[in-house]
Protein backbone atom coordinates (compact mmCIF):
# COMPACT_ATOMS: atom_id res chain seq x y z
CA UNK A 1 0.00 0.00 0.00
CA UNK A 2 1.37 3.47 -0.86
CA UNK A 3 2.14 5.54 2.14
CA UNK A 4 -0.08 8.48 1.03
CA UNK A 5 -3.24 6.01 1.75
CA UNK A 6 -4.03 5.98 5.41
CA UNK A 7 -3.81 2.18 7.22
CA UNK A 8 -7.68 2.65 7.32
CA UNK A 9 -8.14 2.21 4.17
CA UNK A 10 -9.40 -0.66 2.34
CA UNK A 11 -10.79 -1.46 -1.30
CA UNK A 12 -14.24 -1.99 -1.53
CA UNK A 13 -16.84 -2.72 -4.39
CA UNK A 14 -20.54 -2.79 -5.15
CA UNK A 15 -22.70 -4.90 -7.76
CA UNK A 16 -24.24 -2.83 -10.35
CA UNK A 17 -25.61 -3.07 -14.01
CA UNK A 18 -22.91 -4.51 -16.13
CA UNK A 19 -20.53 -5.45 -13.27
CA UNK A 20 -19.46 -4.07 -10.13
CA UNK A 21 -18.16 -0.47 -8.98
CA UNK A 22 -14.91 -0.33 -7.16
CA UNK A 23 -13.33 2.37 -4.46
CA UNK A 24 -12.58 2.74 -1.35
CA UNK A 25 -13.33 3.34 2.19
CA UNK A 26 -11.61 5.31 4.64
CA UNK A 27 -11.93 4.57 8.74
CA UNK A 28 -14.30 1.86 8.74
CA UNK A 29 -14.91 2.28 12.38
CA UNK A 30 -15.80 5.65 12.06
CA UNK A 31 -19.25 6.99 13.32
CA UNK A 32 -20.97 8.75 10.75
CA UNK A 33 -21.15 7.51 7.05
CA UNK A 34 -19.81 10.05 4.16
CA UNK A 35 -20.15 9.28 0.96
CA UNK A 36 -17.97 11.18 -1.44
CA UNK A 37 -18.51 11.24 -5.29
CA UNK A 38 -15.37 12.69 -7.55
CA UNK A 39 -14.85 14.86 -10.42
CA UNK A 40 -15.20 14.09 -14.22
CA UNK A 41 -11.22 13.34 -14.79
CA UNK A 42 -10.84 11.80 -11.61
CA UNK A 43 -10.54 8.93 -9.30
CA UNK A 44 -12.29 7.69 -5.51
CA UNK A 45 -8.52 8.65 -3.98
CA UNK A 46 -8.99 12.20 -4.48
CA UNK A 47 -10.79 12.30 -1.04
CA UNK A 48 -7.87 10.59 0.49
CA UNK A 49 -6.48 14.05 2.75
CA UNK A 50 -10.32 14.60 3.18
CA UNK A 51 -10.55 11.44 5.07
CA UNK A 52 -7.63 12.09 7.46
CA UNK A 53 -9.42 15.43 7.85
CA UNK A 54 -12.29 13.63 9.13
CA UNK A 55 -10.64 10.57 11.56
CA UNK A 56 -14.15 9.79 13.35
CA UNK A 57 -16.06 9.83 10.10
CA UNK A 58 -16.28 6.35 8.11
CA UNK A 59 -15.39 7.63 4.47
CA UNK A 60 -16.60 6.01 1.29
CA UNK A 61 -15.84 7.07 -1.86
CA UNK A 62 -16.21 4.84 -5.49
CA UNK A 63 -14.27 4.71 -8.59
CA UNK A 64 -17.13 6.12 -11.21
CA UNK A 65 -18.34 3.84 -13.96
CA UNK A 66 -15.33 4.74 -16.46
CA UNK A 67 -13.01 5.74 -14.13
CA UNK A 68 -10.08 4.16 -11.94
CA UNK A 69 -11.01 0.45 -11.19
CA UNK A 70 -14.36 0.96 -12.69
CA UNK A 71 -12.82 2.13 -16.17
CA UNK A 72 -13.94 -1.12 -17.50
CA UNK A 73 -18.20 -1.34 -16.35
CA UNK A 74 -19.45 -0.45 -19.52
CA UNK A 75 -21.38 2.81 -20.98
CA UNK A 76 -23.87 4.49 -21.16
CA UNK A 77 -22.62 6.72 -18.95
CA UNK A 78 -24.39 9.98 -18.10
CA UNK A 79 -25.11 11.76 -14.46
CA UNK A 80 -27.96 9.80 -13.98
CA UNK A 81 -26.32 6.25 -14.34
CA UNK A 82 -23.81 8.01 -12.15
CA UNK A 83 -26.31 8.32 -9.11
CA UNK A 84 -27.74 4.68 -9.71
CA UNK A 85 -24.78 3.13 -9.23
CA UNK A 86 -23.83 5.63 -5.97
CA UNK A 87 -26.86 4.60 -4.40
CA UNK A 88 -26.27 0.93 -4.92
CA UNK A 89 -22.96 1.33 -3.40
CA UNK A 90 -25.30 3.52 -0.50
CA UNK A 91 -27.29 0.69 0.18
CA UNK A 92 -24.72 -2.09 -0.28
CA UNK A 93 -22.12 -0.25 2.73
CA UNK A 94 -24.27 2.47 4.47
CA UNK A 95 -27.38 0.93 7.46
CA UNK A 96 -28.99 4.39 7.22
CA UNK A 97 -28.69 7.97 5.17
CA UNK A 98 -25.53 8.93 4.69
CA UNK A 99 -23.90 13.02 4.45
CA UNK A 100 -23.04 13.16 0.69
CA UNK A 101 -20.05 15.03 -0.83
CA UNK A 102 -19.70 16.10 -4.51
CA UNK A 103 -16.67 17.64 -6.16
CA UNK A 104 -17.22 19.33 -9.36
CA UNK A 105 -19.01 16.60 -11.56
CA UNK A 106 -19.63 14.67 -8.50
CA UNK A 107 -21.64 17.83 -7.02
CA UNK A 108 -24.16 16.64 -10.45
CA UNK A 109 -24.59 13.21 -10.04
CA UNK A 110 -25.15 14.21 -6.12
CA UNK A 111 -27.63 16.32 -6.59
CA UNK A 112 -29.03 13.84 -9.42
CA UNK A 113 -28.99 11.07 -6.05
CA UNK A 114 -30.64 13.43 -3.63
CA UNK A 115 -33.58 14.05 -6.40
CA UNK A 116 -34.19 10.43 -7.24
CA UNK A 117 -33.41 8.66 -3.64
CA UNK A 118 -34.19 11.29 -1.51
CA UNK A 119 -34.28 8.75 1.61
CA UNK A 120 -30.45 7.64 1.36
CA UNK A 121 -28.99 10.78 2.31
CA UNK A 122 -29.44 13.16 5.44
CA UNK A 123 -27.21 16.28 4.47
CA UNK A 124 -25.60 17.38 0.78
CA UNK A 125 -22.20 18.59 0.68
CA UNK A 126 -21.34 20.42 -2.81
CA UNK A 127 -17.98 21.46 -3.76
CA UNK A 128 -17.40 23.33 -7.05
CA UNK A 129 -20.14 22.11 -8.89
CA UNK A 130 -23.91 20.84 -8.96
CA UNK A 131 -25.46 23.85 -10.58
CA UNK A 132 -25.73 23.74 -14.05
CA UNK A 133 -23.47 25.84 -16.54
CA UNK A 134 -25.39 27.71 -18.71
CA UNK A 135 -24.74 27.33 -22.27
CA UNK A 136 -23.79 30.44 -24.19
CA UNK A 137 -25.90 31.53 -27.21
CA UNK A 138 -25.11 29.69 -30.37
CA UNK A 139 -22.60 27.15 -28.72
CA UNK A 140 -23.28 23.58 -28.97
CA UNK A 141 -22.94 21.36 -25.48
CA UNK A 142 -19.52 19.51 -27.44
CA UNK A 143 -18.18 23.00 -27.83
CA UNK A 144 -18.68 24.17 -24.45
CA UNK A 145 -16.84 20.88 -23.07
CA UNK A 146 -13.87 21.19 -25.65
CA UNK A 147 -13.73 24.65 -24.63
CA UNK A 148 -13.30 23.32 -20.67
CA UNK A 149 -12.16 20.38 -20.11
CA UNK A 150 -9.87 20.34 -23.86
CA UNK A 151 -6.21 20.01 -22.04
CA UNK A 152 -8.11 17.05 -20.26
CA UNK A 153 -9.54 15.52 -23.22
CA UNK A 154 -6.06 15.74 -24.92
CA UNK A 155 -4.28 13.86 -21.43
CA UNK A 156 -6.90 11.29 -22.21
CA UNK A 157 -5.51 10.17 -25.29
CA UNK A 158 -1.80 10.44 -24.48
CA UNK A 159 0.58 7.52 -23.07
CA UNK A 160 3.60 7.82 -20.59
CA UNK A 161 6.83 5.59 -20.82
CA UNK A 162 6.58 5.92 -16.74
CA UNK A 163 4.59 6.62 -14.07
CA UNK A 164 7.15 9.26 -12.46
CA UNK A 165 6.90 10.76 -16.42
CA UNK A 166 3.23 11.06 -15.55
CA UNK A 167 4.27 12.66 -12.27
CA UNK A 168 6.21 14.84 -13.70
CA UNK A 169 3.33 16.00 -15.90
CA UNK A 170 0.83 17.00 -13.38
CA UNK A 171 3.61 18.26 -11.05
CA UNK A 172 3.71 20.81 -14.09
CA UNK A 173 -0.31 21.51 -13.92
CA UNK A 174 -0.96 25.08 -12.79
CA UNK A 175 -3.53 23.85 -10.29
CA UNK A 176 -0.66 21.73 -8.54
CA UNK A 177 2.69 22.70 -8.99
CA UNK A 178 2.96 24.95 -5.76
CA UNK A 179 1.01 22.16 -3.84
CA UNK A 180 2.53 19.04 -4.75
CA UNK A 181 2.14 15.98 -2.13
CA UNK A 182 2.35 12.55 -1.59
CA UNK A 183 -1.33 12.03 -1.57
CA UNK A 184 -1.47 14.16 -4.92
CA UNK A 185 1.49 11.62 -6.33
CA UNK A 186 -0.82 8.30 -4.97
CA UNK A 187 -3.66 10.00 -6.79
CA UNK A 188 -1.70 10.43 -9.91
CA UNK A 189 -0.36 7.03 -9.76
CA UNK A 190 -4.02 5.10 -8.99
CA UNK A 191 -4.89 6.54 -12.70
CA UNK A 192 -2.38 5.05 -14.42
CA UNK A 193 -3.00 1.49 -16.37
CA UNK A 194 -1.54 -0.65 -18.22
CA UNK A 195 2.50 -0.89 -18.96
CA UNK A 196 5.02 1.21 -19.47
CA UNK A 197 6.13 2.76 -21.91
CA UNK A 198 2.50 3.10 -22.86
CA UNK A 199 0.60 3.76 -19.73
CA UNK A 200 -2.20 5.71 -19.65
CA UNK A 201 -4.89 7.00 -17.88
CA UNK A 202 -8.08 5.07 -16.48
CA UNK A 203 -10.61 7.64 -17.69
CA UNK A 204 -13.18 6.74 -21.03
CA UNK A 205 -13.19 10.12 -22.86
CA UNK A 206 -16.56 8.69 -24.28
CA UNK A 207 -17.70 9.12 -21.12
CA UNK A 208 -16.21 12.15 -20.04
CA UNK A 209 -18.09 13.23 -23.37
CA UNK A 210 -21.25 12.26 -22.68
CA UNK A 211 -21.06 13.01 -18.82
CA UNK A 212 -19.80 16.63 -19.48
CA UNK A 213 -22.78 17.27 -21.89
CA UNK A 214 -25.40 16.72 -18.85
CA UNK A 215 -23.88 19.48 -16.65
CA UNK A 216 -25.27 22.22 -19.14
CA UNK A 217 -28.69 23.02 -18.94
CA UNK A 218 -30.54 25.82 -18.53
CA UNK A 219 -30.40 27.34 -15.09
CA UNK A 220 -33.88 28.88 -15.04
CA UNK A 221 -35.47 26.00 -15.48
CA UNK A 222 -33.13 23.43 -14.37
CA UNK A 223 -34.45 21.18 -10.77
CA UNK A 224 -31.20 21.16 -8.89
CA UNK A 225 -32.29 19.60 -5.51
CA UNK A 226 -36.09 18.67 -6.15
CA UNK A 227 -37.41 17.85 -3.35
CA UNK A 228 -34.73 17.25 -0.86
CA UNK A 229 -35.78 17.93 2.75
CA UNK A 230 -32.00 17.76 3.95
CA UNK A 231 -29.37 21.06 4.73
CA UNK A 232 -27.67 21.03 1.93
CA UNK A 233 -24.12 23.20 2.00
CA UNK A 234 -22.44 24.55 -1.89
CA UNK A 235 -18.94 25.34 -1.42
CA UNK A 236 -17.15 27.53 -4.44
CA UNK A 237 -13.83 28.48 -4.79
CA UNK A 238 -12.06 31.55 -6.36
CA UNK A 239 -9.64 30.22 -8.76
CA UNK A 240 -10.22 27.89 -11.85
CA UNK A 241 -9.25 24.38 -13.47
CA UNK A 242 -5.81 25.91 -14.35
CA UNK A 243 -5.52 28.28 -11.16
CA UNK A 244 -6.91 31.15 -13.07
CA UNK A 245 -9.67 33.36 -11.37
CA UNK A 246 -12.37 33.64 -11.50
CA UNK A 247 -14.23 29.99 -10.42
CA UNK A 248 -16.29 27.91 -12.32
CA UNK A 249 -19.35 30.32 -10.74
CA UNK A 250 -18.90 33.93 -10.91
CA UNK A 251 -20.63 36.54 -8.81
CA UNK A 252 -23.71 36.89 -10.95
CA UNK A 253 -24.38 33.04 -10.97
CA UNK A 254 -24.22 32.81 -7.19
CA UNK A 255 -26.41 35.88 -6.53
CA UNK A 256 -28.95 34.28 -9.18
CA UNK A 257 -28.89 30.55 -7.24
CA UNK A 258 -28.97 32.20 -3.67
CA UNK A 259 -32.50 34.07 -4.96
CA UNK A 260 -33.41 30.61 -6.57
CA UNK A 261 -32.17 27.84 -3.92
CA UNK A 262 -33.08 29.65 -0.82
CA UNK A 263 -32.51 26.12 0.87
CA UNK A 264 -29.00 25.96 -0.31
CA UNK A 265 -26.36 27.71 1.77
CA UNK A 266 -23.65 28.91 -0.49
CA UNK A 267 -20.34 29.69 0.87
CA UNK A 268 -16.85 31.07 -1.39
CA UNK A 269 -13.40 30.01 -0.40
CA UNK A 270 -10.77 32.30 -1.56
CA UNK A 271 -7.16 31.26 -2.47
CA UNK A 272 -7.86 27.68 -3.65
CA UNK A 273 -8.47 26.67 -6.48
CA UNK A 274 -10.82 23.55 -8.38
CA UNK A 275 -8.43 20.82 -7.85
CA UNK A 276 -6.47 22.42 -4.11
CA UNK A 277 -9.82 22.26 -2.89
CA UNK A 278 -10.19 18.66 -2.55
CA UNK A 279 -6.44 17.51 -2.42
CA UNK A 280 -4.93 20.36 0.06
CA UNK A 281 -4.92 19.53 3.54
CA UNK A 282 -6.19 23.25 4.11
CA UNK A 283 -9.05 22.97 0.93
CA UNK A 284 -9.95 19.64 2.51
CA UNK A 285 -10.42 21.03 6.36
CA UNK A 286 -12.51 23.44 4.79
CA UNK A 287 -15.16 20.59 3.24
CA UNK A 288 -14.45 18.31 6.64
CA UNK A 289 -15.91 21.47 8.57
CA UNK A 290 -18.73 21.77 6.07
CA UNK A 291 -19.36 18.20 6.43
CA UNK A 292 -18.96 18.41 10.45
CA UNK A 293 -22.10 21.10 10.83
CA UNK A 294 -24.68 18.43 8.73
CA UNK A 295 -23.55 15.41 10.86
Amino acid sequence: MDSAVSSTYRPISAAVDGGRLHGGEWNPSGGTTVVAVHGITANHRTFAVLAEALPRHRLLAPDLRGRGASHTLPGPWGIDRHAEDVAGLITSYAEGPVVLVGHSMGGFVAAALVRRFPDLVSGLVLIDGGLPFPLPQGIHPDQAIELTLGPALKRLQQTFPSREAYRQFWQAHPALREAWSDAIADYVDYDLVGSPPELRSSVSSQAVVQDGRDQFQDPDTADVLGRFPGPARLLVVSRGLLDQPPGLYPDKELARWRSRLPSLAIDQVPQLNHYTIMLHPSGADRVAAAVRTLS
